[in-house]
């Protein structure tokens, strides 16, 4: 079972249980006076907080599979499903009253009930998921960092519905063709290296022809791991992949982004006095930290943040073998450590959104120096800037920062992997996991 199916089994369980507590709850609430029509009176109202309800468990990572191998973890991202959905409930009814209704013991009731209903099909599915035996074999081959990665998380992750049966990583032609030629796995994965050559072109046609399905290591590494793969880039592959939007979205892009910012702008600008009143008290200097950065097409502009760290405590100060903040950094003052908690430090950003030098999605900006040590050292590092940068990004949202330049490639992989794939579906994902991070205060 592939793992798209495996991911709409929960959704599809999630759904069907939440009615079904519905359906419960209020036949327990109205033992007596229960008909259909009370039950359709209710289902509008809670068929608007089961969509809301889906995008919380969305974010917390209820639907990632690769989250499911231990038990605590599933437990934990549980508990944060269903806390925020209770109080998203709560919020729901009380502050939003616009519904013939106002449900207590029947909210109550449902939350307990459908808490109890998805838990236990969610361990029903994760045993059966991990304990099954996968319906994929795969072949793998390929070689290097990216490719021992994919090795191991399939096997880690055996939810994921594979089973890795070969992997060659010394890419000895014989030995190839004689594996590729005794068959026996469902997918073959390959390095684009093979299919310039014509006899192995032909070898690997025929298992197409015996049904086995023929992946491009590029694109299973993308699809499994949520990012490039960097072993793999080379001119050709950013000629082929990497296409230029439409019009239409890179326009309505700019005016979602300018009127979201607007918005931000009016509802928070009334806090911003108490930040800089904060931000004075805790820390002598500016309030403000204005610093350059490297946006679209390499062009510098001035960054606009609340100050977080000491005066004289550069942001781009090398650190040991990092750059910019890292963990437990001494030079984040106590008010700069809460406001960066809460991503509240960003706020100004907004005037850079508003100014077309930034966008509230893509790839993070660099400052000037780290972008240049960057592009040297790291092939293909450029690439980033094809897009304007953006407030929070899909690198981010993963938790990857590149402090260092080590963990930089790993960052590229990611954002390479949304200038591929940016969309307005995938820019909505990422504002959402961003939300997460906000609401449970893991920033950085």
């Amino acid at each position: 079972m592939k793992t798209t199916t495996k991911k709409l089994s929960f959704f599809i369980f999630d759904v069907l249980s939440f009615y079904f507590a519905l359906f419960l709850s209020l036949l327990i609430r109205n033992t007596e006076s229960f008909n259909w029509q009370l039950f359709k009176l209710h289902l509008w109202p809670f068929s608007f907080l089961l969509l809301f309800g889906l995008i919380v468990f969305y974010i917390v990572g209820l639907y990632d599979l690769r989250k499911f191998r231990r038990r605590m973890q599933r437990v934990k991202l549980f508990l944060t499903g269903i806390i925020l959905f209770s109080v998203l409930a709560i919020l729901f009814f009380y502050l939003l009253p616009y519904f013939d209704i106002a449900p207590k013991t029947i909210l109550v009731l449902l939350i307990i009930i459908f808490g109890v209903l998805i838990f236990s099909f969610r361990e029903f599915l994760c045993k059966h998921y991990l304990q099954s035996s996968p319906l994929m074999g795969v072949c793998i081959i390929g070689k290097g960092r990216d490719a021992e990665e994919l090795v191991s998380c399939l096997t880690d992750n055996p939810q994921l519905g594979y089973k890795v049966l070969h992997w060659v990583h010394d890419l000895d032609l014989e030995v190839i063709k004689s594996l590729i030629g005794n068959g026996g796995y469902d997918v073959l994965v390959i390095p684009a290296s093979l299919k310039s050559d014509r006899d192995m072109a032909e070898r690997i046609y025929k298992q197409l022809l015996r049904g086995v399905e023929i992946s491009s290591f590029s694109e299973f590494y993308e699809a499994i791991m949520g990012k490039v793969s960097i072993d793999e880039l080379e001119e050709s592959w950013f000629l082929d992949k990497i296409r230029p939007r439409n019009g239409l979205y890179i326009i309505a892009k700019r005016i979602e982004d300018s009127i979201l910012a607007f918005i931000v702008l009016i509802i928070t600008i009334w806090i911003w006095p108490l930040i800089i009143l904060l931000i004075k008290a805790s820390s002598k200097g500016p309030a403000f930290f204005l610093n350059k950065r490297v946006g679209r097409k390499e062009e510098i502009f001035t960054l606009f943040k609340f100050r977080t760290m000491s005066v004289g405590s550069d942001e781009f100060k090398k650190v040991g073998t990092e750059f910019g903040v890292v963990e437990n950094d001494g030079r984040v003052f106590r008010i700069g450590k809460i406001l960066r908690k809460v991503r509240a430090d960003e706020l100004p950003q907004v005037i850079n959104i508003l100014r077309g030098e930034l966008s509230f999605v893509g790839p993070r900006a660099d400052f000037v120096d780290f972008y240049k040590l960057l592009k040297e050292k790291i092939p293909h590092y450029q690439i980033r800037t094809v897009i304007a940068p953006g407030l929070t990004g899909w690198a981010q949202v993963q938790d990857k920062y590149g402090s260092s330049v080590d963990e930089a490639i790993e960052r590229l992989a990611y954002d390479i992997y949304y200038v591929k794939n940016r969309s307005f579906v995938l820019d909505l994902l990422i504002v959402l996991k961003t939300l997460k991070t906000i609401l449970t205060f893991a920033g950085k």
